[in-house]
């Protein structure tokens, strides 16, 4: 096996790791952001980067940032998270002037700030075990974690 390709297969067993941990956080709501999370390999000279992407809304659940008060969401998005959620809907009320005053207090007041991380968690899970033994059977001992702003996640030099 290439370190290409053992990356690679670390990079699906991150996304399966990360999917794991957002349903098991409450954070799987449609499976959005779990089927945005892909990995691809980059290589310079003899440096292999892991290269996570997702939708900026990820950072968000993982670092626990939440919307600040100010402006209205979309009361479209209110309404299909309330069906998803199957909240119910008080009798006096339709469900779209129920997801309106939802958006409205959101803009009044945000959203919860409380972090669900997901992304550090996972990447420490998988690069202890399988993660290890794959990069093992490629060859490689020397792995660097870089889990910082960027989205680099595995960086490693052969």
């Amino acid at each position: 096996m290439t370190i290409e390709e053992a990356l690679l297969r670390v990079g699906e067993e991150l996304k399966k790791a990360m999917t794991a941990e957002l349903k098991s956080n409450g954070s799987y709501g449609t499976g959005q952001l779990a089927s945005s999370i892909k990995y691809e390999v980059r290589q310079q000279n003899y440096e292999y980067d892991l290269v996570r992407t997702m939708l900026k809304y990820g950072e968000y659940v993982d670092k626990g940032i939440g919307r600040g008060p100010g402006r209205m969401p979309p009361v479209r998005e209110i309404m299909e998270w309330i069906q998803l959620k199957r909240i119910p809907v008080p009798a006096s009320m339709t469900i779209e002037s129920f997801a309106f005053v939802i958006a409205r207090k959101i803009g009044r007041e945000g959203t919860d700030p409380r972090p669900k991380p997901f992304i550090t968690p996972s990447i420490n899970r998988v690069l202890q075990t399988t993660g290890k033994e794959l990069l093992s059977e490629a060859g490689v001992n020397t792995v660097l974690a870089n889990i910082n702003g960027e989205l680099k996640d595995v960086k490693i030099t052969t």
